[in-house]
């Protein structure tokens, strides 16, 4: 017996033969599920790598530095004119700073235990090879 889809079971669809024959709700569904899905893979990425977050990183500084300066010299008398724009221009701006704050505190916290574990990695191997016994002697400082 073929096991039941949610689907089939409480809507009782009796399935389709290819994505063509979906309904148009559960189309929509599983487009928004595979879109947050990709996002999160392609977040996972960027939070993994070290390379491509710090160079989210200097994109995202150098991105509000220009919005800052332009906020407050060219755009100040448009954005001045209309509240809301205002609001949005200098929330997003925000937004992009927390997000290098966010980003820099974790690379800083990443960084940290990369280094703790390399550490102990090195203590673990310095251990074992001075457990193995004495080697060559030529290599001790005091003379026996």
């Amino acid at each position: 017996m073929q096991k039941r889809s949610f689907y089939q079971y409480f809507l009782g669809w009796q399935g389709a033969r290819s994505q063509l024959d979906l309904p148009p709700a559960i189309t929509e569904v599983l487009v928004v599920v595979n879109n947050a899905q990709f996002i999160i893979q392609v977040c996972k990425g960027i939070i993994r790598s070290q390379r491509v977050r710090r160079t989210l990183m200097f994109w995202d500084v150098l991105v509000v530095l220009v919005m800052i300066f332009l906020g407050s010299t060219f755009f100040w008398p448009w954005l001045r004119g209309h509240p809301l724009l205002f609001l949005g221009y200098w929330a997003f701006c925000g937004w992009l700073t927390i997000l290098a704050a966010l980003l820099a505190v974790y690379d800083m916290a990443r960084v940290r235990l990369e280094a703790k574990r390399a550490q102990e990695e090195l203590k673990r191997e310095y251990f074992r090879n001075d457990k193995s016994g004495p080697s060559d002697s030529s290599h001790d400082s005091h003379p026996h």
